[in-house]
């Protein structure tokens, strides 16, 4: 997942360990870690779902949500959205 910072060089330190955990270069960075993917969510903008689903149509998010074991029936295209974020 890419995640964005409004700073261009920037060094996220880890409170417990006093390591660095990312350092986002030209405001971005990127990972496949999916504990330090938790960690940063909340604080970073990110590249999730939502953007994916501007490009993807509501079968197109249907049928991905599907694939993943998420169930669809009477789901509109916000929580289809929702519901693949979380299972990421």
């Amino acid at each position: 997942m890419k995640f964005f910072s409004k700073r261009q060089n920037m060094s996220v330190i880890d409170k417990l360990s006093k390591k660095r955990i990312a350092l986002f270069k030209d405001g971005e960075f990127e990972t496949d870690d999916k504990s330090l993917i938790k960690k940063l969510k909340p604080y970073f903008k990110h590249e999730g779902a939502k953007v994916k689903a501007k490009v993807l149509s509501y079968w197109e998010l249907k049928e991905k949500a599907k694939a993943k074991g998420i169930k669809t029936f009477g789901l509109k295209k916000k929580d289809l959205i929702k519901a693949l974020e979380e299972v990421k």
